[in-house]
Formats: C-alpha cells, sequence, structure tokens
C-alpha cells in the first residue's frame, strides 16, 4: 500500500526522464528534421487542445473514484511516510515507456521521441487533482493492491487519532 500522491509524482518524473533519454538517443542518432506540413504553431496547437480535453476528462473520473475510495479499517497499519527527495523514480515504469517509445522514434519518426511528454502531463495533473483533494477532504488517498493483480483506492485520516486515556493512564475501552 503506497500513497496515491506518491505514486503520480514518480510516474511524472519516470515519463520526464524517459522524454529526455529518448530524445537525446534520438538526436544523437537521426537528428531532428524540421516539422512537415503545417506551421509549428498549428500542430503544437491541436496537439495541446487535445490532450487538455482528455486530461479534463480523465480529471473528472479520477475524482467520482476517489470521492467512492472506501475507508481504511482502523487495525491497518499505515506504511511509514518517506520523504520523496530521494524516490522520483520508478525504475520498473522506466523501460515500459521508454523501449516502446525509442524503437518508433529510431524506425519511424524522430519526433515520436517526445510522446512521453503528455503523459507525463496528465500524471502531474493527476498529482495535482490528488493533492488538492486530499487537502479540501482532510484525507490520505492509498492505493493498495488487490487480488487479479489490480489496486483499489482507500482513504485514511491525515493523521491517526490517538487512543484516548482515562486519568490512570490505562486506554479507554
Amino acid at each position: 500500500m503506497y500513497r496515491s500522491l506518491y505514486h503520480e509524482i514518480r510516474a511524472t518524473g519516470t515519463a520526464l526522464v524517459a522524454a529526455a533519454v529518448c530524445a537525446a538517443v534520438t538526436g544523437a542518432v537521426r537528428g531532428f528534421p524540421p516539422l512537415p506540413g503545417a506551421p509549428p504553431g498549428t500542430a503544437v496547437a491541436v496537439a495541446s487542445g487535445v490532450t487538455a480535453l482528455v486530461l479534463l476528462l480523465d480529471v473528472v473520473f479520477d475524482v467520482r473514484s476517489y470521492r467512492a475510495a472506501a475507508p481504511l479499517a482502523e487495525d491497518v497499519a499505515l506504511p511509514p511516510d518517506e520523504p520523496l527527495r530521494g524516490h522520483l523514480f520508478l525504475p520498473g515504469l522506466f523501460p515500459v515507456i521508454a523501449l516502446p517509445t525509442l524503437a518508433m522514434a529510431l524506425a519511424w519518426e524522430p519526433w515520436t521521441a517526445l510522446m512521453p511528454l503528455p503523459t507525463a502531463a496528465g500524471w502531474l495533473l493527476k498529482a495535482t487533482t490528488v493533492a488538492v483533494w486530499e487537502r479540501r477532504n482532510g484525507k490520505l488517498l492509498w492505493r493498495r493492491s488487490v487480488p487479479l493483480g489490480s489496486w483499489k483506492l482507500a482513504t485514511s485520516p491525515v493523521s491517526r487519532r490517538p487512543a484516548t486515556r482515562t486519568a490512570t493512564g490505562a486506554p479507554d475501552v
């Protein structure tokens, strides 16, 4: 079980590193030709508009799933909250993003080396959405594994309330 916010931030970092590595390798091997056809501004505007529309729809459906997340049971031990400073990269996700992107960039069109950038933008928007949702609702959003290799969202309070104690110091039952 791990925080959904941390997962999205790490995935964003991985996609940015994959785009940088693929662009560097593609640039060194093939170089980048000028964009064909329409002026570059038109292609960028169309791609940005489509990406923004897809991301907006994704955020709407994500917020619905955050609201439907079940609270964690009181007896579930939360993992330690480790800082992100040294963990901004998901090593298992890097080859999944970089290898197909690099293969397409080297074999087909060099500009496809930048394909991880919209994915990084989507994960960054998701991370922002999760952070805003957690702050507004006073809950942390967790991703936990379920059978069949899938995952499910769960929530917990920002901090667990300590057990109440009586005047003698014994836990109140």
